[in-house]
């Protein structure tokens, strides 16, 4: 556990000089993506403004998918909103975060984030989105968690993977953080901006959400 604090902790130093600049998020897209795993987060994100006399907005924020070819977002019956994304895997800038939630994922997906995590950029996961990181193998022989209905079928699938149940959000690696269902990516997501930020940011930035943050 030291060691993935203290690499933790090397891993944010090493982003620090972005923050003169932008720190590059990335919201990983496909086909039956749920909205609010991206939604949340985006939000969090988006909100968070420092306290600096200038208002500075550190996050600059994008979708990337296999194309940039509109995709359909999970829906009660229907095909639910339409979304195009801004980069397709071959063209998209260099992240500094990528957020992956609930979606149906594939190949050319994990292949993306397997190049970012050899990196070192930081991978969030929310809800199922954990199924595509333990898919492309980055969760082998370590701890992860995701949405309570789906953590039995989740055990079973990846029985080399130690599954957190009950657990809003959890780090796995340095590089590497997993939450549970739906709006556990907004806790998740918050505790990134504290961990670049400081926790009176993260405050800041929860208030102004009107959302009350749980570990």
């Amino acid at each position: 556990m030291m060691q993935i604090f203290v690499a933790s902790v090397l891993a944010i130093l090493a982003t620090t000089s972005a923050r003169a600049e932008t720190i590059k998020v990335a919201f990983v897209l496909s086909e039956q993506a749920n909205v609010m795993d991206s939604a949340g987060p985006w939000e969090v994100f988006q909100d968070t403004m420092l306290d600096d006399g200038q208002g500075s907005m550190p996050f600059v924020l994008y979708t990337v998918a296999q194309s940039t070819a509109p995709i359909n977002t999970s829906g009660s019956g229907g095909p639910g909103m339409r979304i195009t994304p801004d980069y397709s895997f071959a063209d998209a800038p260099t992240p500094d975060i990528v957020v992956v939630g609930a979606q149906r994922g594939g190949p050319e997906l994990r292949a993306w984030i397997t190049r970012q995590h050899a990196a070192g950029k930081t991978i969030l996961s929310i809800c199922t989105g954990a199924f595509e990181l333990a898919q492309a193998g980055l969760l082998k022989g370590k701890s992860a968690t995701t949405h309570h209905e789906y953590a039995d079928l989740f055990a079973e699938k990846y029985p080399d993977t130690k599954l957190i149940r009950a657990s809003r959000y959890g780090q796995s690696d340095p590089y590497l953080y997993t939450a549970g269902g739906l709006t556990s990516g907004i806790d998740l997501s918050l505790h990134i901006v504290a961990s670049y930020f400081g926790e009176k940011q993260a405050r800041r930035t929860a208030d102004f959400l009107e959302y009350s943050r749980r570990p």
